[in-house]
This record gives structure tokens, sequence and C-alpha cells, in this order.
């Protein structure tokens, strides 16, 4: 099989190493100093980009990017540390609004006019995504919210309700009560409460949402990937500086055997990534997020595994927040768990047959 990246592929992953640059501590520590712990003018630099564009169907003015390559965005903005929350605010809901036929929320989305955070989790079940208490009566929603990723920024949300319904409501709507508070990476998110709120509905059938879950378990996986590519190099060129007994520690044979180890668990975790891509235009709507739950619970634990030995390799200023391997860790363990952590995925995974 042939995993030669073409010239768009090639020019995309480029164009986004340019727009990150070299991973900035300063730089990330003040901008998660911004409101909402993210300057949203950097938001309209990631559309102009065409990043949020590829998320979209041809059909609602977007580019109509392959998993491969949303996959191949997901793994680079990984690799560079980005702060950017390009899959949950970015891929969710627009492809959430397009599932639900929604066009003209889709291109507000694409062009950075709008920001949206989705509402789908529902205090005390944990990685169910049926929504059950959260519902409509007449033309208003009435429920509660937990985990909603970059609510604190958002001007629209996107709040899925029971009997396969999706609300658009505006973050500032009457009835809206939100408590922001901080998550490991760095991040905002808040659980809402919704007492009468006035919405616009839609109907979301339930195999699009499964499409949309599927579709965010893969590309947290890739940008895992990405994260534990970026720990593994950070860790290679780390034991070659680092002197103990007059030598480098990377020419401790203990220390090369576990680094080897985790070479070859992010070349699986790669090969995984891809393989599970590759799939997706010949999988059903049902099957589809447990065959991509499979692939984000290997990943999961393979770039969970990389960070904890560069963790290790650096000591114990290899957790803070001065060094890009504290950053880069707290940011997996956010995405190992968003649509279920391993065990979850794992069994979703055993189902899937």
């Amino acid at each position: 099989m042939n995993f030669d990246l073409d010239d768009d592929q090639r020019l995309t992953r480029d164009t986004i190493g340019r727009f990150l640059g070299p991973v900035d501590i300063a730089a990330r520590h003040a901008m998660r100093q911004a409101d909402g712990g993210y300057p949203r003018a950097r938001w309209r630099e990631v559309a102009d980009l065409g990043l949020l564009a590829l998320a979209a169907p041809a059909a609602m003015g977007g580019i109509g990017g392959t998993m491969v390559d949303l996959g191949l965005v997901a793994e680079a903005l990984g690799k560079g540390l980005a702060i950017d929350p390009w899959l949950e605010n970015g891929v969710l809901p627009i492809r959430l609004a397009a599932a639900a036929g929604d066009g003209a929320l889709v291109g507000d989305l694409l062009a950075g006019a709008r920001f949206a955070a989705v509402a789908f989790a529902e205090p005390g079940r944990r990685y169910k995504t049926e929504a059950t208490a959260t519902r409509i009566e007449g033309d208003r929603l009435v429920g509660a919210k937990t985990f909603v990723l970059g609510a604190p920024l958002a001007d629209t949300l996107l709040v899925t309700a029971a009997e396969n319904r999706l609300a658009r409501v505006a973050a500032d709507a009457p009835g809206v009560v939100r408590q922001d508070y901080p998550v490991i990476d760095g991040s905002r998110a808040a659980t809402i409460d919704l007492h009468r709120v006035p919405a616009e509905l839609s109907d979301l059938p339930a195999p699009g949402f499964d499409r949309v879950i599927g579709d965010v378990r893969l590309l947290a996986a890739a940008e895992m990937l990405g994260l534990a590519q970026a720990m593994f190099d950070e860790t290679l060129a780390y034991v070659g500086e680092r002197q103990q007994f007059g030598a480098a520690i990377g020419s401790f044979q203990a220390l090369q055997h576990r680094l080897v180890e985790c070479y070859a668990a992010l070349e699986q975790a790669r090969s995984m990534v891809l393989r599970t891509a590759m799939l997706d235009p010949a999988t059903d709507d049902a099957k589809w997020p447990r065959i991509a739950a499979g692939a984000k619970a290997y990943v999961g634990e393979a770039a969970t595994r990389i960070g904890l030995e560069a963790v290790q390799m650096h000591g114990g200023m290899g957790q803070t927040d001065e060094l890009a391997i504290g950053h880069a860790l707290k940011r997996v363990m956010l995405l190992d768990r968003l649509f279920g952590d391993q065990a979850h995925c794992l069994n979703a995974y055993a189902r899937a047959a």
C-alpha cells in the first residue's frame, strides 16, 4: 500500500507547520490568559487557512476533506502542540450542524464568524452520548449539560436533546446559566443549566450523530499520535544532551531499550490511525463509531505510555508547565477521555462485529 502524501496533503501539513511555528511555551501561557482561555482573533486565522472548511461537505460550502486529510491536520496540530481547539470547537460542531442539515450555521462556522460549543454530555451519565434528561417543551429547551468544551468562548451552543433533536441556542439567551471551569490541558469548559431557553430546533438522526462521534474519536487518535511524536522527539533530543556520570544518559542501554519500545508503539499507532481512516468510506454509520473507538483506545494507550516515559526520562520537571511534554501529556489525557476512555472504547469496539 502507498502511504506517501500527495501534493495537497504535503502543502496542508507544511502550511500548518508554518502557522504554528516552533513550540513557544511562553506564548502558550500568554494565549491561555485571554478571555475564555483562547484568543478569538486567532480563530479567524484558523478559518482563513481552510482548516475548518476541510471538515464540511462541498455541498455546504466546505472542501469535503476525507478522513485521511482530516487525520493529517489533527496529527500536525498535535505535533505542533497547537493551542487551537480545532477538533472540539471546529470539527465537532461543523459535522454536527451538517448532519442536522443546518447549512446556514455551517457557513458561519467555516468563515470563523461564529464560535460554537457542543453540549452533549449530561450530568451523572459518564460517557453515554444519547440525550435523555435534556428535552424540548414546546419551543423551549430544558435540562442540563456538563463538560461543554469551549463554552466560555462560544456565541452559539449546539445542544443535543431527547428524541434525536438538536437545538441551536444563543450562548447569552435568557435561561442559560453557565458555570465555567478549567480543564487539564489549560482550556476552559462549562456546566450549563437550561431553564426554558428559546432555541432553533433540528432533527438529528441517530446514524448521523453516530457518524460524527466516530469522526471525532478517530481525529482525537490522530491528534494524540502527533502529540506522542512531539513528546518522543523532545525526549530523544534531551537524552542526547543530559549528562550523568560523565556521559549522555541516552548512551545508557536501559534507556535505549525503553526508547526503542516507544518508537515501536508510535509507529504501530500511526499504522492504526491510517488503517482506520482509509476504512471510513466503506464503513456503515452504525459500525463506524465503534471501529473508531478501537483505534482511539489503542492510540490513547500508546500516547499515554510514551508521555509517561518522556516525563520519567526528564525527571520531575517533565510534568511541569515549563516543558512542552507537560503540555502534550495533559492534552493526551483530555483527548483519551473524549467520547469515552480506553475501557469504554474497547467495550464499544468489542461490539463492532
